[in-house]
């Protein structure tokens, strides 16, 4: 939810392609054909890449000039945004340090700083800078949004959302409405989240990353609520404003996917890894791999998935949630993502969503009974999404509440029958068994 002198050209050019060297490690990971995927798309600049090269070559002259240093941190913050390259939080968290050694009370690097420990899932670092952002300026909108952003992973529901409130009482646009539509999603409320995020595009640039960015959340919503034909103009109108934009395209993969369009998906898949081999969609181009009968393919995204995360880890991103929620999902030794899994949730313990990966990696265990228990804490704000109910309907069945996970089954059907290459047919043929268990 979070929002945005050299001596010469060629340093800025050094100093970007040494912060991608282990982005580039990784694509070495792909095959040829993939790689030859990747050269053939161009690369749009973005305000991000005018602002890093115009940044850089300020300081080269004014090293010490915060306003740049805190310019140039919040650029980095937007590209690797824009780019799925997690170098560019190692080298804004670098410079909103370097502010901080300067000007200990500069707001901007501040906030900056607490963004980026989100964007690395350090969310008690997060909510520790972001409250000293409040203190220093009550008023300021930015740290109240900052504060509820942290607030939110972190499980405290009620006191994000007045810190979002402040926020849009404060400055009713974009970074405000995107926020309001999170908790509204997450409190079961995902028509009030669409017309949250509705205002978000109105408030945005014609064109650009962030109007992209809008998109592709608002088409992300309608998928979730089974209106893929919402879906589809969304991701088309974040193409149009950020041409080749990864996220839409893989927005559009996953509508394929849902459709049974198994090669249209890898299609599209493949493009945006290619480009950006970002965990979650190198996951999901091996499980449409995985449906579509080609396994060997699939365990190549599973290899890369894991190199993958090494890198971020290796940018001090935690990865311990995520790792746990695919461990857990593609069976790879489920007693061994239960660690993480507990680890995050006795971090996070307020947290829906840490509590509804542990309960998955509890149930894939065999520890049903305590599945059931975090199962139902992941179920406390009354959330209506799909994967979470099957969840729910998965874990209540293996621990014999048939009535609990016939009800749970049917509202992630009903909710979007297509939810997930992965478990959406498992709902359904679940589902009917218990049906025709009541039947007979």
């Amino acid at each position: 939810m979070s929002t945005m002198n050299r001596l010469a050209a060629f340093t800025a050019v050094l100093l970007i392609l040494a912060g991608l060297s282990g982005w580039f490690s990784v694509m070495g990971l792909l095959s040829g054909s993939e790689r030859e995927d990747s050269n053939r798309v161009a690369t749009v600049e973005s305000a991000a890449d005018r602002a890093m090269l115009q940044l850089q070559q300020r300081l080269t002259g004014a090293p010490n000039d915060v306003m740049a240093i805190d310019g140039l941190g919040s650029a980095y913050l937007q590209k690797a945004r824009e780019s799925g390259d997690p170098a560019f939080y190692t080298k804004a968290v670098g410079l909103f340090d370097k502010a901080l050694a300067i000007a200990p009370n500069d707001q901007a690097a501040i906030i900056g700083a607490s963004m980026a420990a989100a964007a690395r899932h350090d969310f008690a670092r997060a909510l520790e800078l972001a409250q000293q952002a409040v203190r220093l300026d009550p008023d300021d909108p930015d740290a109240h949004g900052a504060l509820g952003d942290a607030l939110v992973e972190l499980g405290r529901y009620d006191e994000a959302r007045s810190a979002f409130q402040k926020m849009l009482d404060a400055r009713p646009d974009l970074n405000a409405y995107v926020r309001i539509a999170y908790i509204r999603e997450l409190h079961g409320d995902p028509a009030g989240a669409i017309d949250a995020l509705t205002l978000a595009v109105g408030a945005t640039r014609p064109a650009g990353e962030t109007a992209a960015w809008v998109h592709w959340q608002l088409g992300n919503l309608y998928f979730n609520t089974n209106a893929p034909a919402n879906a589809t103009e969304e991701y088309h109108a974040a193409l149009d404003a950020f041409p080749g934009y990864v996220h839409a395209v893989a927005g559009n993969a996953r509508l394929a996917a849902a459709r049974g369009d198994y090669d249209k998906a890898i299609e599209l898949y493949r493009d945006v890894t290619a480009r950006q081999p970002i965990a979650e969609y190198v996951a999901a181009l091996g499980d449409v791999y995985n449906a579509a009968g080609r396994t060997v393919e699939a365990r190549r995204q599973s290899d890369l998935v894991g190199a993958i995360d090494e890198l971020y880890r290796a940018n001090g991103i935690d990865t311990d949630l995520e790792m746990a929620l695919y461990r857990a999902d593609h069976d790879l030794d489920p007693e061994k993502a239960l660690v993480p899994a507990r680890s995050v949730y006795e971090a996070r313990p307020g947290s829906v969503r840490a509590a509804d990966v542990l309960s998955w990696a509890l149930y894939k265990a065999g520890k049903h009974d305590e599945a059931l228990e975090f199962s139902n804490e992941a179920l406390r704000l009354g959330t209506q999404d799909s994967l979470l109910l099957f969840h729910a309907g998965m874990i209540n069945y293996a621990a014999g509440r048939h009535e609990a996970a016939r009800d749970y089954l049917s509202r992630a059907v009903e909710i979007n029958p297509s939810f997930s290459v992965l478990y959406a047919r498992e709902a359904r043929t679940t589902l009917q068994a218990l049906q025709s268990a009541v039947k007979s």
